[in-house]
Formats: C-alpha cells, sequence, structure tokens
C-alpha cells in the first residue's frame, strides 16, 4: 500500500482497535518480543471485555481475529515495529521499520499515525531483470522485494530468436530478423510494465545485460530512475536489493533535492509555512500539497482547541489539552490523508525552517 492508501485505511465499525509494538531484529532483544506480544493481546482483551459499548459476541469476535493474525505473524522476520488492526470483520497487519511507542487503543478509528510515517520513510520502487529465460519484474518495498507474477511477468522470449531457433531457410539477413522479434519481445516487457505502473507509480530500476538494456530503453517512453549493466538472471531477492541499494540511495537524494527545489520556489510565491504550529494548523484545513520533514524530527506537543503548543507548555484555559506523542507523525498523516505528497529530507536541511515545511496548495 502507498501512503494515501493507508491514509484511508478505515474501520468498518466500532471497535476499531490498534495494537502497536516495537520489535527486534536480533538477539537477545527480540526473545522478549513473543512475551511483549502475549501480553499486548490480553491487554486487548481486557479492553474488549470492558468496554460497555461493545456487545460480547462482538468483542470476541473482534479479539479473535487480532489474536489469529498475531499468532501468523513470524517475530523472526520483522523490523523495527508491528502494527495490527481489526474492528468486526476485518485485521490488518503490518511490520514497519521505525519503531513505535507500545500500546494498545480501542476507538472509532485505527491508530494509524506511525504506519503512515514509516511508508513516507520507506520507498517503493519497481526492479525489472530483464533477460530473454526470463524477464522478471519486482516489487520492491525497503529492502523488501517480491516477485510480480500478473501482465505477464514472467516473460520468456519463446519465438524465433528466443527459445526457438531462426528459420534455416529465411532469408539472407537473419540476424535482422533476430533482432525485429528481440524488439517484439520488449515491445510485450514494456506493455506488461505500463499496466503494472499504472495501477501503483512507482521509480523503475532497471538491471541487464547492455544489449537488453538499449533493446528494452528504445521502447520504454517514460523515466527510468536507474540502470544497472550486467546479468542478474539468477538473482534472488536479497541480492537485488544488495545490488540496488546505492542506486536507490542516489534516487532518494536525488527526489530530496527535487524537494527541496520545489519549496525554494514556494517559498518565494509566499505559498509555504514553516514551523511545527503553523504547519499542523494549516495541515488540518487540508491546504497540505507537499509536506517536507527532516528524518529524525519529532516533537510531542499539546493540542488545545485548533491550536498546537510545545510539550513544556500545557495549556491551562479550558477545555483541556490532548497531549500527543508525536505531533510530527499526526502532520504526516493529516496531509497523506488530503492527498498531499511527504517527503523526508535529510537532519538540518530545514534549519531555517523549524525542521519541517509545508508547501500550501493556496
Amino acid at each position: 500500500m502507498t501512503v494515501k492508501d493507508l491514509a484511508t485505511l478505515t474501520p468498518s465499525g466500532y471497535p476499531a482497535v490498534s495494537l502497536l509494538m516495537p520489535t527486534h531484529k536480533t538477539p537477545p532483544d527480540n526473545q522478549q518480543d513473543p512475551i511483549r506480544l502475549r501480553n499486548l493481546l490480553t491487554e486487548t482483551r481486557r479492553r474488549l471485555e470492558a468496554d460497555e459499548g461493545v456487545p460480547a459476541d462482538v468483542a470476541a469476535a473482534v479479539y479473535d481475529e487480532i489474536a489469529e493474525a498475531a499468532a501468523h505473524v513470524d517475530l523472526r522476520q520483522v523490523g523495527e515495529g508491528l502494527a495490527l488492526f481489526a474492528s468486526p470483520g476485518q485485521v490488518h497487519v503490518r511490520l514497519l521499520e521505525t519503531p513505535v511507542h507500545e500500546r494498545v487503543v480501542v476507538a472509532d478509528t485505527y491508530e494509524i499515525r506511525d504506519v503512515v510515517a514509516d511508508a513516507a520513510r520507506r520507498h517503493r520502487y519497481w526492479a525489472l531483470v530483464l533477460s530473454e529465460q526470463p524477464t522478471r519484474l519486482w516489487s520492491g518495498d525497503g529492502s523488501t522485494l517480491v516477485e510480480v507474477t500478473s501482465h505477464g511477468f514472467p516473460f520468456t522470449h519463446e519465438g524465433p530468436g528466443g527459445t526457438q531457433g531462426l528459420p534455416r531457410d529465411y532469408g539472407q539477413n537473419p540476424s535482422a530478423h533476430r533482432d525485429e522479434r528481440h524488439r517484439q519481445f520488449f515491445r510485450d516487457i514494456v506493455t506488461g510494465l505500463t499496466q503494472v505502473d499504472a495501477l501503483d507509480t512507482r521509480p523503475v530500476f532497471v538491471l541487464g545485460v547492455e544489449r537488453y538494456l538499449a533493446f528494452f530503453s528504445a521502447e520504454w517512453t517514460a523515466a527510468i530512475a536507474g540502470t544497472v549493466p550486467g546479468n542478474y538472471d539468477h538473482a534472488g531477492p536479497h541480492d537485488l536489493h544488495r545490488i540496488l541499494a546505492p542506486h536507490l540511495a542516489a534516487y532518494q537524494a536525488f527526489e530530496q533535492i527535487a524537494a527541496l527545489e520545489h519549496l525554494d520556489v514556494a517559498r518565494g510565491a509566499n505559498r509555504y509555512a514553516a514551523g511545527l504550529p503553523e504547519v499542523w494548523q494549516l495541515a488540518c484545513q487540508g491546504r497540505g500539497a507537499h509536506l517536507l520533514v527532516e528524518e529524525d524530527y519529532h516533537s510531542p506537543a499539546w493540542i488545545h482547541d485548533d491550536h498546537l503548543h510545545p510539550a513544556e507548555q500545557q495549556p491551562t484555559s479550558a477545555p483541556a489539552g490532548t497531549l500527543v506523542d508525536d505531533a510530527v507523525d499526526d502532520v504526516v498523516e493529516q496531509v497523506a490523508r488530503q492527498g498531499g505528497d511527504v517527503t523526508f529530507v535529510g537532519d538540518g536541511s530545514l534549519a531555517t525552517d523549524g525542521r519541517i515545511a509545508l508547501i500550501l496548495r493556496y
């Protein structure tokens, strides 16, 4: 799911249960994760059973949904966090690459700000490995790659010049015929990739020998995020991520530079906001077109009426304010829910803007 998809994640009804916990990749810390998860499930059951607004049968059904989903999570194959969401007849599991605060929330909506912020920090992409036997497409999400098996993928060149030899009596120029068959093969690949990318547009990274890269580039008219020459026919997902890592980093740096340039244009047009209180207020009004946030910027804050106050300045006037763990993640969620873009940039990039800036729609 994309950031915008996550921002529209809605429960089927009350109760909407959110279970979030930090996880660990290595021992000895990860040995406590199963215990922590069992304790949070116990807390979930207690909360549901104690809620007078939840019928007993609904409480039991929602608990069973989330408990069953938790039982299928392999805690040996996790990142930095785990999020489970359940409502009547519905359950969702998300493995996160950024830590979360441990908690169970029973409310009208899911507690998804950590998941949205995690998705915004991660980078989704397509990795196309060109080959005649076969061409494979991988869906990349951070360090995780999953092979695509739809829209014709994987493609195998089975015609003349591929698995079949050229006819012996074919004219005086068999190489020209072979090249035309190759061009048709790569046209088919481009058609399949175009269909996949139309459903979920992402940067495209292409790997293959120079000859195949040339055939593909001649047919693919959109931008290519990066090319990696070489034969990677037998590379698995872990190998592919290792190979692509420097290219992904370079592309992410390019995205950050482009976002900062767009911010400079908006600043010149006086169509931007800076600093957490102002950005938070305008994001809540739905005016955010593109949010820029420094990678490691987190800030608890008090929400009082329609204003945001620093954590050390608790409002004293009625009504009582609400303390949020991280108002930055709240802003990320708000902008994403309104269809805006979110880009995380290097620390120090927004020093003069209070570490967070918003390009406004109007």
